[in-house]
């Protein structure tokens, strides 16, 4: 009896230890929804989870939300502020009515995948402009990745704006519908899905896409050439970011290694999407593709400048002087 008494009273005091354990623990809640295959998912979770094991004292463990479970993208401008969401995934172009600074990601600027990524890390840089817009609206942006600017698919080749003129062009936002009839083209409302089938029977001429879209929706079997024209046509631009009463609750060592955390996972996201997009050149070019970057260097890039000039003055009078500062040549 008395070691049956022994025995119980062993196993309570494990279980008091583990509960006790379990009772540190510090659960980051992270919301995400879109698809397990995306980079943002497939790559960015399980890199969050090991720089939280690696990042040393704390007392951090991921707890991982898809699918929108709590909540999904369009509704994370109110969710996040408001406290429904502690820790998101974003899309920073679709918080314009929350932060209008983010606009910046539809505007035509010109820049390249490289130089957008040097403007988030540097000091006073972009990222640290708009965490101090979010800040006002009760959140802290945690994390930014640019997954690209959008690519130009076609049948025919397209390296500057006048190669667009009369064509019927697929778009997905209205800076792009402004832009192609600044270019003599016709914009073209069409869904993501339907890109393939309008391409194959000429209801459209070109489509305007995520580089990452080619592939996914076999864009190239109906059309020849892509290219990527800079930011011209914007960016997409994704991020993270926690409720703030939320994230100034966590204890100071935690709330430390967490930002660290998030430094480490999104960096290396960052060079995940850029590593992503030198494979899938090479998989369109396997497949009989041509495939434009453009570049400062290359003579087509004045036209494109010249010709979202008045477009990129548009957005910019709406920007604050520190947003505008970051793009001044």
């Amino acid at each position: 009896m008395r070691q049956i008494t022994r025995v119980l009273a062993s196993i309570g005091l494990t279980a008091a230890i583990a509960t006790s354990a379990s009772a540190a623990d510090i659960a980051i809640p992270l919301a995400t929804w879109g698809g397990t295959n995306h980079i943002n998912i497939r790559h960015f979770v399980p890199a969050l989870e090991q720089a939280f094991k690696d990042t040393k004292p704390n007392n951090l463990v991921l707890q991982h939300f898809p699918g929108g479970q709590l909540g999904e993208d369009k509704g994370m401008p109110i969710a996040i502020p408001t406290g429904q969401v502690k820790l998101g995934w974003i899309t920073i172009n679709g918080w314009t009515g929350t932060v209008p600074d983010t606009r910046i990601m539809d505007a035509p600027t010109g820049l390249t995948m490289q130089q957008l990524d040097q403007l988030i890390d540097a000091p006073n840089g972009l990222m640290s402009v708009l965490q101090k817009k979010f800040e006002q609206k009760n959140t802290v942006l945690v994390g930014m990745a640019d997954l690209g600017p959008p690519a130009i698919a076609s049948k025919k080749p397209i390296r500057s704006p006048e190669d667009m003129k009369g064509m019927k062009v697929r778009v997905f936002s209205e800076g792009q519908a402004e832009a192609v009839k600044a270019f003599g083209g016709s914009p073209v409302n069409l869904a993501f899905a339907d890109i393939y089938s309008a391409m194959q029977y000429g209801t459209i001429d070109a489509a305007i896409l995520g580089f990452q879209g080619v592939g996914s929706q076999r864009v190239y079997e109906v059309a020849k050439h892509v290219m990527v024209p800079a930011s011209f046509l914007g960016t997409t631009m994704m991020g993270w970011a926690a409720n703030k009463p939320w994230f100034e609750s966590l204890p100071e060592g935690d709330r430390k290694a967490f930002l660290k955390s998030m430094d480490i996972a999104s960096h290396q996201n960052r060079k995940a999407i850029v590593d992503e997009i030198g494979d899938l050149t090479k998989d369109y070019e396997k497949r009989g593709m041509t495939v434009t970057f453009l570049s400062p260097n290359q003579p087509e890039y004045p036209k494109w400048k010249n010709a979202t000039g008045p477009l990129l003055k548009k957005i910019a009078d709406k920007l604050s002087p520190e947003m505008n500062s970051q793009f001044k040549n």
